[in-house]
């Protein structure tokens, strides 16, 4: 089979979206499937996702010129500038902008049919709402590819992003499938969009890279982990008060951030504010697999006090890892995050953070215990030889073919736990 997975863009570092995408595309091809990426816009030569795909010979095309990006990353830059300066008027300015991107992204429509006309995909897969998607599906309606729709989130969330998402759902009724990464956020698909009929789960895959669990760490310090972006949604103002009362009833503890963004600066100045600057370190953004592997081993537990979620790529990395999670209650992660994985606190409860934090720091059999059983359930649900399966035999079944037929996809798919 030939499967095209689009985006309009690689959306930066630490981007669960991209993450599924190339993992998907790199361990199809790696079991003989055809599998290819293309964007509307041109990613810089030395972006690590490129490199990846180079690395594993999958194609990467795009439809957008270098020349194009470039000038929308700038023009982006400008917005963002003029929002800081102009905070009163800083939703109208994100609005405009947003509909001047959306509209510029249209006009590749027939640049896209040309791409599909002389490639002819068996399948395109397309993730998230981005501002490309409207035009990568209506193309690929035109030109008779079936579509899946992956929505790799919640629907209409995070906040600020509903009108994008109206103009997005024009389109999901030309797709052949709309799936979701867990149980819960397929019905929370269903219940917000009760008119695309119903939907189906399918799971994001993570690889094991070390190919082991990773070993316990031994050491009187307890070492917590994030890795996100540094923005409000993602809770590290949270985590960092948290922190701040946690140590205060065991200070034998340690926070280790991997991330950028627009909440750096506060987080540092709140850290030195509570003289807690030097048990916390922001390691700036992993790049390849190997540091993200050297990051996740470098802590004990794994936190992501998110305000809102789809199905977290990090937390499923940590479990690989053989790492207890906490986390916020929000989207699928309560599908990820089982009582003998980690612990689960209200989005807006710091003082139940807190207290998880100090549970685990206090009860080192505890962490060892929800570690083993964190990657048992990433073997269980997330793992390569357990997801490609479902992914093959999904499409299979989209262009026609029989997957009981001889290839054992159908005893391997029912073995998954989210898989019906």
């Amino acid at each position: 089979m030939r499967i095209l997975f689009c985006k309009n863009s690689f959306a930066g570092p630490i981007s669960g979206a991209d993450e599924i995408a190339v993992n998907y595309a790199i361990k199809l091809k790696a079991v003989g499937q055809t599998a290819s990426v293309l964007l509307v816009q041109t990613p810089p030569a030395s972006h690590p996702l490129v490199q990846r795909l180079r690395a594993a010979e999958v194609p990467l095309d795009t439809l957008a010129s270098s020349t194009f990006s470039t000038s929308l990353d700038t023009a982006r830059r400008i917005a963002i500038r003029a929002m800081r300066v102009f905070s009163p008027a800083s939703n109208l300015i994100l609005s405009n902008s947003r509909k001047v991107v959306f509209n510029l992204l249209q006009q590749y429509h027939r640049a896209c049919c040309e791409y599909l006309e002389r490639t002819r995909p068996d399948v395109m897969h397309v993730l998230t709402p981005d501002p490309g998607a409207v035009m990568l599906i209506r193309a690929a309606h035109e030109t008779k590819i079936p579509v899946v729709y992956q929505e790799v989130g919640i629907p209409f969330h995070p906040p600020g992003f509903e009108a994008m998402y109206e103009r997005f759902v024009s389109v999901l009724p030309l797709c052949a499938e709309v799936t979701a990464l867990s149980p819960a956020l397929v019905q929370e698909l269903h219940r917000v969009l009760p008119h695309i009929g119903p939907s189906k789960v399918l799971p994001l895959m993570c690889p094991d890279h070390n190919g082991v669990p990773a070993q316990h760490r031994n050491s009187k310090m307890v070492s917590y982990g994030f890795a996100a972006r540094l923005e409000y949604l993602k809770g590290p103002l949270r985590l960092l008060e948290a922190f701040r009362i946690a140590h205060q009833t065991y200070p034998a503890i340690e926070l280790r951030l991997a991330g950028e963004g627009s909440q750096r600066q506060e987080f540092i100045d709140n850290s030195r504010k509570a003289g807690l600057e030097q048990k916390c370190q922001l390691l700036g953004v992993y790049k390849t697999l190997q540091e993200r592997d050297a990051f996740m081993n470098s802590f004990d537990v794994f936190v992501l006090p998110s305000l809102t979620e789809g199905t977290p790529n990090v937390i499923v990395e940590a479990m690989a890892q053989s790492k207890p999670i906490i986390a916020t209650a929000v989207g699928g992660v309560p599908d990820l995050v089982t009582n003998d994985v980690g612990l689960l606190v209200p989005s807006d409860d710091i003082q139940g953070l807190a207290e998880a934090m100090v549970l685990l720091a206090r009860d080192s059999d505890l962490r060892k215990k929800m570690g083993i059983a964190a990657r048992k359930r990433y073997e269980e649900l997330f793992a390569p030889d357990v997801v490609l399966p479902v992914l093959v035999a999904f499409y299979e079944r989209i262009v026609g073919v029989d997957s009981s037929l001889g290839n054992g996809h159908g005893s391997r798919l029912r073995m998954h736990p989210w898989i019906d």
